[in-house]
């Protein structure tokens, strides 16, 4: 990865408290004199430089690298390194005793030559699903990397970093600027929301990639005007309608694009008509040359590269070499759908309820914000479909409770329709920017 960074100018990093890479910073740097070449080592740090150090310099000299969010709870984390048989533990936290070597980010990342004959490292990343503990997917840096665009002589972009880069959709905003010739602005995310917009915008960020959750949440932000987008990408949750007009109208001269990737496949392909879904033509030859079925209802994806799954991975492949995405689909119109995840389904009298497709239809109400929808245990009636909502600025909650009902019954089968509307502040997401899906408990 050094030599791919080094092979290019500019900037390499703007991260919080005014830490500041170069490319130069990044070629220089040889492997850690505490790391034995080989060794899986697991990173869990706060600081996204402190990371990307480390991860250069290690790459090529450690066997196996194991990100893991600096936010991970310690039980959480320290099951993870056991998993991944982790003999070093790179980290700024105190709290973790995960029965191996612990170094600081100095001891990891030291100054030094680039050595010849580098061995293919293992980046192993977290799944950033809602529920349990996540699953550990192994790649390289071929197979993260395979979808940079490279800009070459035309103006570098400037992306912005609300993700956290050990999740997937993180390091692959990470992985565009430092390889594709770009600046890598990092947003301080224990900010409040405005002030982080007035940073990226400040910092002329003009490239910004996000989960559909947190672009609804960024576009009620007062000063958002002021990004100058030249590029708007939404990934990691359904992109609604909804969200792509409304980034759309927000951004006018921006190219919206939403992107269809996961971390057991990686990058599976882009859509940029300002559509829901993508064209059911991607089943014959989609985009970037990932091969695409259906069987069942359910997405199999064959990228053009694909890391050697091993290390305590969990993804399942079959006979063709097609990873299954958990991800249920329908065919309408000349058009694919996506309906949700195969573990959300909830189940009321018998029939089967997708959450996602239900908070498609709530989003769509005007005064609507943010929508979580979920299952309501209940020790009369089994299950209940509760649908929790933000408001959106001025809107009056009972106005908007009566639209949700004359929506949901106009729009889905009786038992899709929340028999629970709760009115919250927010919403708890995760590392990834994913809203955080919980059972909730008996009424």
């Amino acid at each position: 990865m050094r030599h791919l960074a080094a092979e290019l100018g500019a900037a390499a990093l703007a991260a919080p408290g005014g830490a500041r890479l170069e490319r130069g910073d990044l070629a220089a740097l040889g492997p850690g004199r505490a790391v034995p070449a080989g060794a899986v080592v697991a990173f869990c740090l706060s600081d996204p430089a402190a990371l990307i150090r480390g991860v250069v310099a290690l790459d090529g000299h450690a066997g196996a690298m194991l990100l893991l969010s600096g936010a991970l709870a310690r039980e959480a984390a320290e099951a993870l390194i056991a998993r991944a048989g982790a003999g070093v533990l790179v980290t700024d936290r105190a709290d973790l005793a995960p029965g191996c070597a612990t170094v600081g980010i100095a001891d990891a990342a030291v100054a030094g030559g680039v050595r010849a004959g580098d061995a293919q490292t293992r980046w192993l990343l977290t799944t950033s699903g809602t529920t349990g503990l996540p699953k550990i997917v192994a790649h390289t840096l071929g197979s993260l990397s395979r979808s940079v665009y490279r800009f070459g002589g035309q103006a570098a972009p400037v992306w912005g970093l609300v993700y956290d880069p050990t999740r997937f959709a993180g390091m692959q905003v990470t992985l565009q600027a430092l390889i594709g010739g770009g600046t890598l602005v990092a947003a301080d995310t224990h900010l409040p929301l405005a002030e982080q917009v007035a940073a990226l915008a400040g910092a002329g960020v003009t490239h910004l990639s996000a989960t559909p959750t947190l672009w609804r949440r960024l576009l009620m932000v007062p000063g958002i005007g002021a990004l100058a987008l030249k590029q708007a990408t939404l990934g990691g949750e359904i992109a609604d309608q909804t969200v792509l007009d409304a980034v759309a109208r927000a951004f006018p001269g921006a190219r919206v694009t939403h992107i269809y990737a996961s971390t057991e496949a990686g990058v599976g392909f882009s859509v940029n008509d300002g559509q829901a879904g993508f064209p059911a033509d991607y089943l014959n030859a989609a985009p970037g040359g990932v091969r695409l079925k259906l069987a069942d209802d359910m997405l199999w994806l064959k990228p053009p590269v694909m890391a050697p799954q091993t290390g305590g991975a969990t993804v399942e492949i079959d006979a063709e070499g097609y990873v299954r995405s958990g991800d249920l689909v329908r065919i309408e119109d000349g058009r694919i759908h996506f309906l949700g995840r195969e573990n959300g389904l909830i189940n009321v009298g018998g029939v089967k309820i997708y959450p996602e497709t239900v908070e498609n239809v709530v989003k769509t109400v005007p005064g609507v914000a943010l929508v979580q929808v979920s299952a309501k245990k209940n020790p009369l009636t089994g299950t209940l479909v509760l649908a929790e909502v933000a408001l959106a600025p001025g809107a009056e909650a009972e106005r908007v409770r009566r639209a949700i009902q004359e929506t949901c019954r106009a729009a889905l089968v009786r038992e899709a329709v929340p028999a629970i509307i709760r009115f919250v502040d927010g919403f708890e997401t995760n590392a990834a920017g994913k809203l955080v899906r919980i059972t909730k408990g008996a009424a």
